[in-house]
């Protein structure tokens, strides 16, 4: 720990950058309560969430959604469309990534592995487990936590193009209401 403040790292950033990994992974482990899986146990092996179907519909992303309580879903729903050419690309049907994710490095994951170049899952509902990872990551960093600053920081650090928020926002969805409205 002696090395730690040697190299100029003050104790107050210390204390922050345990808190935020302990955060990431308290929600992991939050998911696990569900009998969703977390990254620290059984990759590979399915999913058990109640009442969403495991074959991959539109309405079951958004239950899925729901249930794990992400944040500006409308932003999350418009993203995978995007990212998957509305659910038809190799990405999508080989490794179940809706969200054109990568392999995560600092952050607990789901993914399994990588597949050109993105980060494989053994489903879709762990890839939407992942993004819910992602996000409450992310989230926990942001100063102002907003849906504006959100969408701010995924322009800025998720995506690989300068234009992503107005090509997201070309496939997207415009009210929280209408995501959530889809019952299964």
């Amino acid at each position: 720990m002696k090395d730690l403040f040697k190299q100029g790292k003050t104790m107050k950033k210390y204390i922050y950058h345990v808190l935020v990994l302990a955060l990431g992974y308290g929600i992991g482990f939050a998911y696990n309560a569900k009998g969703i899986l977390n990254a620290s146990e059984g990759r590979g092996k399915q999913s058990q969430i109640s009442n969403i179907p495991n074959e991959f519909s539109e309405k079951a992303l958004i239950a899925l959604m729901k249930e794990l309580k992400i944040k500006y879903p409308e932003v999350a729903l418009s993203q995978a469309r995007l990212e998957t050419g509305n659910f038809t690309s190799d990405i999508f049907k080989e490794n179940h990534n809706l969200f054109g994710m990568k392999m995560a490095e600092l952050r607990p994951t789901s993914a399994i592995g990588i597949n050109r170049g993105h980060a494989s899952y053994s489903n879709w509902k762990e890839s939407v487990v992942d993004y819910a990872l992602y996000q409450s990551y992310i989230i926990s960093r942001l100063k102002n936590v907003s849906k504006d600053a959100y969408r701010e920081h995924i322009q800025k650090y998720y995506s690989e193009t300068s234009d992503y928020l107005a090509r997201i926002d070309r496939v997207g969805v415009d009210k929280i209401d209408d995501v959530f409205k889809v019952k299964l």
